[in-house]
């Protein structure tokens, strides 16, 4: 079955803003959102900054009882869902609710409020605990909120696979209309800060305590982010029938696991290149059809240089020419969504003909052979563009996005 699928709704929540426009705008400005943390205690932690959401924003537009009861995770993702939907339009299509799935990847869920829980059976019994701070531990539910909330009755899925999660989640849902399964989906991903995280990465001493540099000489480390990053695939035909405004096509995907090691990625990124060449080919496509990279970028010393390698392997000498940029130095890395939000930035890149900047950029380290598109948006037409997600585990996926 030859189904193609196209992109007709994005929503978008970060630490630049919490609609699409907002953090569209502010990306295209060179922006910074990373800044103090004020979610928890970071005073005994190397680095005290993140990406970090502005919940008075998102909390103003939820009832006291979504409040309550929805977890960060849970509000990022449905706020994101929301006007992906309204974008698209697709729930007045007329189509088959039982035909509209939610795949998301994810992360933390509720796991901040889970802490809490926990702390207070530890420090003053169990008796004391409140029990809702334990009840939305459950990584699926921002995914079974959102499907509740529109009454979708379609596949459901929820991808827990380190940062990529929410790539292989676009993925799938690409996958599903594909084959038929689904005739629409609402897929991305959802994820929030939370002490465990925050205080692994330092642990394994990957923070920068300033905003990171991604590709930089003098990069340090991550900042870790959250937020959420929802788009609306629907199959190509369908789209255009009833005169929807297609974003672009999702084109490809790939995903693999390098079987390199638990947390550091195989240093030649031979393994980066085999993901990407097998998106391509998914998406019928060569190499020189690229015009653009949204780029994992992540800013630690190891990460880059080796995702830098993969791009010479993967595009040849046009590497060195390739617009390459990573949204890391604005909105910080947002974990289970950061493949989301890569992915509906790219999806706006290829509509709309600017990439964002990667900030913070002063000089391209000497072993990363790519052009950076540094601390300016640049205007320039993509006709194809590739997302890339590289996760602990060895956990590596791509996505292509093509202009229609």
């Amino acid at each position: 079955m030859n189904r193609r699928v196209a992109i007709t709704g994005i929503g978008l929540v970060s630490a630049l803003g919490t609609t699409r426009e907002s953090t569209w705008t502010a990306m295209l400005e060179g922006r910074c959102g990373i800044g103090p943390v004020t979610a928890f205690d970071v005073s005994g932690f190397r680095s005290h900054v993140a990406g970090e959401v502005p919940m008075r924003d998102v909390d103003a537009r939820c009832s006291p009882l979504q409040r309550r009861r929805w977890s960060r995770a849970d509000r990022f993702g449905v706020l994101a869902a929301d006007e992906a939907l309204a974008d698209s339009g697709v729930l007045r299509s007329g189509l088959d609710l039982r035909r509209i799935g939610v795949l998301l990847g994810a992360g933390t869920a509720d796991l901040l409020r889970n802490e809490d829980y926990f702390f207070t059976t530890i420090t003053d019994g169990i008796d004391r605990a409140r029990p809702s701070l334990a009840w939305n531990h459950f990584a699926s539910t921002p995914g079974d909120v959102i499907a509740h909330q529109h009454r979708l009755e379609g596949q459901r899925a929820c991808i827990v696979a380190a940062c990529s999660s929410s790539t292989i989640a676009i993925g799938q849902a690409a996958d599903a209309i594909r084959l038929g399964r689904l005739d629409a989906a609402v897929t991305g991903g959802t994820d929030a800060l939370a002490r465990l995280t925050y205080s692994g990465f330092n642990a394994l001493r990957l923070m920068d305590e300033a905003p990171c540099r991604p590709f930089d000489q003098s990069r340090s480390g991550m900042n870790i982010g959250e937020g959420a990053g929802i788009l609306i695939l629907e199959e190509m035909t369908h789209a255009r029938r009833r005169g929807a405004h297609i974003y672009g096509e999702l084109a490809g995907h790939a995903t693999a696991c390098e079987a390199f090691h638990a947390t550091a990625p195989e240093p030649d990124g031979r393994p980066v290149t085999a993901v990407i060449k097998a998106a391509l080919c998914d998406a019928r496509l060569n190499a020189d059809a690229v015009d653009h990279v949204n780029a994992h970028g992540t800013a630690t010393p190891q990460n880059d240089r080796a995702e830098a390698r993969a791009f010479e392997a993967a595009f040849g000498e046009r590497a060195a020419r390739l617009p390459v940029t990573s949204l890391k130095s604005m909105i910080g890395h947002c974990l289970g969504a950061a493949g989301a939000l890569e992915a509906c930035v790219l999806a706006l890149t290829v509509s709309r003909g600017v990439i964002p900047p990667t900030i913070h950029h002063t000089a391209t380290d000497a072993d990363c052979h790519i052009d950076v598109v540094a601390n300016h948006a640049r205007e320039t037409a993509v006709a194809a563009g590739v997302s890339t997600s590289l996760a602990f585990g060895g956990n590596d996926s791509a996505l292509i996005i093509t202009a229609v």
